[in-house]
């Protein structure tokens, strides 16, 4: 749910939402910190802080525990694209062991293969349909690699080498879907963050609201910070996000198959 809604809005509105919904938060903790002062004059506050505290250690806790899973998924992002590089470079140069024609036919299919890929690098919201085709060509390599043995054409060891290095190759866009596509930051864990984040920011107002002026200007810092890093958290989680792996790799792999 949170994952379809951060995916279908840009992340400049997405960033506006959280700094306002920050500034709610602790406008709202002033206007109740002052409104118990009208109603409880001598009320004592002195364990306030250590609430407060708290609660923002555990609202650094999860932002830190979130930032960390984006992270780590990013870097799996990075690692399964260079392993699909290499399982398809590797596929390519062994297809021109084996028998004509299928040799040719196997590296057409391949090239098709990469440059799905590289469409997919301008075209992001396609991934749907580039996993389709992918999937496609998957089905016609796999029919010439079957049509290959049956035809008992070439050396049994090379054949045998080519079904590996093709099976790795399926095998790295499966991991590169799940990671890329498929796993998400759950959604109890984005309600988790926002609650806190709803709390902490409305204990904060409370004590802003002891004093006799709020800094308003502190109050946007502070919004527009945490903002910052759920914005961050958010882009990283995203695989249509502006910050995005480095796609060279895939581009040389491209020119040098061509």
């Amino acid at each position: 749910m949170m994952g379809t809604i951060f995916s279908s809005l840009p992340i400049w509105i997405i960033y506006i939402i959280i700094v306002l919904l920050i500034v709610f938060a602790v406008r709202s903790g002033i206007a109740y910190a002052r409104w118990r002062r009208t109603q409880f004059l001598n009320e004592n506050d002195s364990a306030i802080n250590t609430l407060v505290g708290a609660t923002l250690g555990l609202l650094a806790f999860i932002l830190a525990f979130t930032f960390s899973m984006t992270t780590s998924r990013f870097d799996a992002r990075k690692h399964f694209l260079l392993e699909e590089i290499n399982s398809i470079e590797t596929s390519w140069l062994r297809s021109d062991l084996v028998a004509a024609p299928y040799n040719s036919e196997l590296q057409k299919a391949l090239v098709d293969y990469v440059e799905i890929r590289i469409w997919l690098i301008d075209n992001p919201e396609k991934v749907k349909q580039v996993i389709k085709k992918s999937q496609e060509l998957q089905t016609k390599i796999w029919e010439l690699i079957t049509e290959l043995n049956k035809s008992d054409l070439g050396n049994d060891i090379i054949n045998a080498l080519l079904i590996d290095a093709v099976n790795d190759m399926f095998d790295n866009q499966t991991r590169r879907i799940s990671i890329g596509v498929n796993d998400r930051i759950p959604n109890l864990i984005w309600i988790a963050l926002f609650v806190l984040i709803i709390i902490a920011m409305f204990e904060v107002g409370y004590l802003l609201g002891k004093t006799e002026k709020s800094n308003w200007v502190l109050v946007f810092a502070l919004s527009m910070a945490f903002a910052t890093i759920v914005v961050l958290i958010v882009d990283l989680d995203s695989s249509k996000g502006h910050i995005t792996i480095n796609n060279q790799s895939l581009y040389d792999l491209y020119d040098r198959i061509k």
